[in-house]
């Protein structure tokens, strides 16, 4: 087996992954503080890497998300568009067979009514889902 030969050429530079030398220049072995402060300046590397990954990782999937969103926000601007033109039919169909007071009356108490029922069904089915709990 050859022999190899290794010389040591002083501290990485700030943020090179490699390790660091544990003799000093002198040859003499680090103190328990030059260890601690390095152990400290390691970890504040590491956190700085985890907060640059989770940014960019965030970063990326709201990119991604981006065209969707809009999409799905002009996608209910449309239904909410049929939602009013089926509620002006229901007046309009009403008021060929009566005034048009009381069919805008029986249009809004049935709209009312229809919104209750939803209402009634969302309240029972989440308090169903969280176990009966108020």
């Amino acid at each position: 087996m050859a022999t190899v030969t290794v010389t040591a050429t002083g501290p990485a530079p700030a943020g090179d992954p490699m390790l660091k030398r544990t003799e000093s220049v002198q040859g003499e072995p680090e103190g328990v503080g030059d260890l601690l402060h390095r152990l400290v300046e390691d970890g504040k590397a590491y956190a700085r890497a985890e907060v640059n990954y989770y940014k960019t990782v965030g970063t990326e999937r709201a990119s991604a998300l981006k065209l969707p969103v809009i999409f799905g926000v002009l996608a209910l601007l449309f239904v909410h568009a049929a939602f009013l033109a089926l509620c002006a039919t229901l007046f309009v169909g009403l008021a060929s067979l009566m005034s048009d007071t009381l069919a805008g009356l029986l249009t809004v108490l049935i709209l009312a009514g229809v919104g209750g029922v939803l209402g009634y069904l969302a309240y029972s089915k989440g308090r169903a889902a969280f176990g009966g709990q108020s």
